[in-house]
């Protein structure tokens, strides 16, 4: 004779546990706000004002030379990579962009 099994769905759980939201909102609701400010305090958090985290992919060479000027210049890379996108952003006219949420 065989052990009858508990169940044949082993996802069953997850149809009783995820709400039925099957329908897009157009419109943001107060608790995806409430997440985005959730989400800018935590690239926010440990930091000095005026500082925010936020990952980047950058080439493999570019990477390399950073880390070189870094460590030769004794200092830390996100010094170095401040110092090479104020040297880049300084002087030029850039319209700001329209934001989606007020920060």
């Amino acid at each position: 004779m065989t052990k009858q099994r508990l169940g044949s769905d082993p996802f069953e759980w997850m149809d009783k546990t995820q709400p039925d939201n099957h329908i897009k909102q157009s419109i943001p609701s107060k608790q995806m706000l409430h997440n985005q400010q959730e989400l800018q305090k935590s690239t926010k958090k440990g930091l000095p004002g005026g500082w925010e985290r936020a990952t980047f992919i950058v080439r493999e060479d570019h990477l390399e030379k950073i880390r070189d000027v870094a460590y030769w210049d004794r200092k830390q890379i996100k010094e170095v990579i401040d110092e090479a996108l104020e040297a880049y952003l300084s002087g030029k006219k850039i319209k700001p962009r329209k934001r989606q949420y007020p920060d």
